[in-house]
């Protein structure tokens, strides 16, 4: 082997171990994602956030499966409301009504009804 090989082997080699090739980058995680590991509840419970609604009612969400799941419930014990969203920041569809999400926001819209905006509350 020549010389000039030699030192173009050893140069390859150096780049591939010195990190000087691009890596994938991971995109930060969407609010979504980030309530659904965290709690704003004074129960604890993982995911769970209060929300304060324009039409003066309150809304627990749940956020399950990595945030592309919501579980919405007007009381604490009542059986909630399960919508769904394909990837993180698309609109979450339930089998009545939907949901999409700004900031702390949560618009609701549910058949023929005027939409609810809810925001992000530190409590009940």
């Amino acid at each position: 082997m020549t010389p000039f090989r030699i030192g173009i082997m050893g140069m390859g080699a150096l780049l591939a171990s010195s990190g000087c090739y691009e890596q994938p980058r991971k995109a930060p995680p969407t609010e979504q994602q980030i309530h659904a590991g965290d709690s704003g509840d004074a129960g604890g419970i993982p995911g769970r956030h209060p929300y304060r609604c324009d039409d003066a009612r309150p809304l627990l969400i749940d956020f399950k499966d990595e945030g592309l799941t919501l579980e919405l419930r007007r009381e604490t014990g009542a059986p909630p409301v399960v919508l769904t969203a394909p990837a993180p920041g698309l609109q979450y569809v339930g089998d009545t009504m939907s949901a999409t999400f700004t900031g702390n926001e949560i618009k609701i819209d549910e058949g023929d009804k005027p939409p609810v905006l809810c925001s992000k509350a530190t409590s009940l």
